[in-house]
């Protein structure tokens, strides 16, 4: 579960569900028309999406189950040094990493021209996101929206706003990446890789490509040729064009933001490894800086890997396997078991510390809501939009 993914297709889909709300008159009307025209074969479609996103989650879990039965031995043989106090900041981590998240999101929001007082954007990201678990991948997005609108934020800048989050936040992570390449004990392992039947290049080419990628990322992030892109892919799903009426320098400032997030989410992610390998034990990992930059790194990567295989929840299965391939390529753990365990760790950890965020924020706005009702039957005049107050 860790952070749901936003998917084109979900974002695509909130909009075409706010359309019908938006001030766009008649031609808002036509759109609807011709949506609930093609609902039944859209319907059809994501059920179709929904089974072969089960059905390739099914097939990752069996074959990492079978290398894992495969490499019990190992396992069992393995001398764990568990250490507690590590795993507990490994989950700290992880918590920050979350409630960095509406941070970056008031963020955008005040670069788009609109200011939400900081427990207000915690509290409506956070409680939005409790509505994520229920299937369609797309409520606490609407959610989220329609909360803000309450406290005067127009659904249009609504949606702008989580299409740059979800992009920069993409943009963050493979800048991330990028630069932790510098440290990388082998490069050239990446460069064989077989992508699509590409052929192996050199370790120089490698780091040449993915240090390339960091001045090619920051120029695909002007506001307008964003926008073009974007509008290029919403053409394509049918849906209305948008625009970005951001600075060039805003959208490089919540990207900073996400690489700093990343930071922490990597580092989280390194102290899970030295809490679980045991840096005292035969073949456990060894602290050092270097081991904690591919760290941040992989975990940035492993996530942009499973956002966009799109066809799985959370890209479950898919940023397992990137973080296992990764961990393996890097040489930071000794053993191809050990890296499962430290990934699927990391999974549940960065679950459980969403799941306490989110849970919070949910008791919190409840709390809120009920102490307004007492306040509207006492007589007393309640404050505007008391629930998110």
């Amino acid at each position: 579960m860790g952070e749901e993914k936003q998917t084109p297709d979900t974002l695509s889909r909130a909009d075409g569900m706010l359309t019908a709300e938006l001030p766009e008159g008649g031609g808002a009307k036509a759109r609807e028309a011709g949506d609930q025209l093609q609902a039944p074969g859209r319907r059809g479609r994501r059920a179709l999406k929904r089974v072969v996103g089960l059905a390739v989650v099914a097939l990752i879990l069996a074959l990492i189950g079978l290398d894992l039965a495969q490499s019990w031995h190992t396992l069992a043989n393995y001398r764990w040094q568990v250490s507690a106090p590590l795993v507990a900041l490994a989950f700290v981590g992880f918590v920050a990493q979350t409630l960095s998240y509406p941070l970056v999101w008031r963020s955008v929001l005040r670069r788009l021209g609109y200011v939400l007082p900081l427990p207000k954007s915690v509290r409506i990201y956070l409680a939005s996101e409790f509505v994520r678990y229920i299937p369609g991948n797309v409520w606490h997005v609407l959610t989220r929206i329609l909360w803000a609108e309450r406290e005067g934020i127009p659904k249009s800048i609504g949606f702008i706003s989580i299409t740059v989050e979800l992009v920069t936040k993409l943009a963050g992570g493979a800048l991330v990446f990028a630069v932790t390449l510098l440290f990388w004990p082998n490069v050239a392992l990446l460069g064989q890789l077989d992508v699509l039947g590409s052929k192996a290049i050199g370790g120089k080419a490698t780091l040449f490509i993915g240090l390339a990628a960091i001045p090619v990322l920051l120029v695909l992030l002007q506001p307008r040729l964003l926008a073009w892109l974007l509008n290029r892919a919403l053409k394509l799903m049918r849906k209305p064009a948008l625009t970005i009426p951001m600075r060039y320098r805003d959208v490089l400032a919540i990207t900073g933001w996400w690489c700093v997030s990343w930071l922490v989410g990597g580092s989280a992610f390194y102290l899970l490894l030295m809490g679980i390998a045991g840096s005292g034990a035969a073949g456990g990992v060894g602290w050092s800086l270097l081991t904690l930059a591919l760290c941040i790194g992989i975990y940035a990567l492993g996530w942009d890997i499973g956002f966009l295989s799109f066809i799985t929840p959370s890209g479950l299965g898919f940023r397992e396997a990137a973080i296992i391939l990764l961990l393996g390529l890097a040489a930071v753990t000794p053993t191809v078991a050990l890296a499962t365990v430290i990934a699927f760790l990391s999974r549940i950890l960065a679950t459980l510390a969403e799941l306490l965020c989110v849970g919070g924020a949910h008791l919190i706005v409840s709390r809120l809501a009920r102490t307004a009702r007492k306040d509207e039957t006492a007589g007393e005049k309640p404050a505007v939009s008391a629930v998110t107050e």
